[in-house]
């Protein structure tokens, strides 16, 4: 009698811990952004060469990434982006190119703890295996930041809701102001100068 009461609570914990939600917890990346990820991410090194953050687990297959682009920089470049065409020119144009069949979703627009964001789904193929992505745009006077988070297709109702907390957990911490772009002279406007 003892040992079928033993056996069936451990059954009832393994049950248990297969179906408890996820842990999340806060991560600083560079004295730049925080962001909350779940306990069942592990750092790793080798998703995308240019991002700042990295995470996986390749048992269940779920993967999140950010990149982050300094305004300061693409101004240097002539690159005068806003919200819409940098999501439009930069973030999903790669996933067309990149991805077999892929497709982007029309992104759905937020306010991620006080900036602009566009939110949206990215579906086709990676070797041969349908894959699933959610992409959250994030613009703030300082930086635009893509947070991408994917698993494959099969496990989206598994994974879709934690996608979304990682995107919508994202802070980016006080910047110092010389790292504001640089606003463009327009040619139109004249200075006068008054001795």
């Amino acid at each position: 009698m003892y040992k079928h009461y033993s056996f069936f609570l451990i059954l009832i914990f393994v049950i248990s811990s297969c179906n408890r939600p996820a842990v999340f917890t806060d991560v600083k990346i560079n004295s730049r952004y925080t962001i909350s990820l779940p306990d069942y991410l592990q750092p790793c090194a080798d998703l995308h060469k240019d991002a700042s953050l990295q995470y996986q687990n390749t048992e269940k297959d779920v993967y999140a990434i950010v990149i982050d682009e300094k305004k300061k920089t693409m101004v240097n470049y002539d690159l005068n982006y806003n919200l819409d065409s940098y999501f439009n020119n930069i973030a999903s144009q790669g996933f067309i190119e990149s991805i077999k069949n892929g497709k982007v979703s029309i992104p759905g627009r937020e306010t991620i703890n006080g900036n602009k964001a566009l939110v949206a789904e990215i579906t086709g193929k990676i070797d041969q295996t349908d894959v699933f992505y959610k992409m959250g745009i994030i613009e703030t006077p300082f930086t635009f930041y893509q947070i991408l988070v994917w698993c494959r297709a099969e496990n989206k109702e598994k994974y879709e809701s934690d996608m979304m907390k990682i995107i919508e957990s994202f802070k980016e911490m006080p910047l110092p102001k010389e790292e504001l772009p640089e606003p463009k002279m327009n040619d139109s406007v004249k200075i006068t100068l008054k001795y």
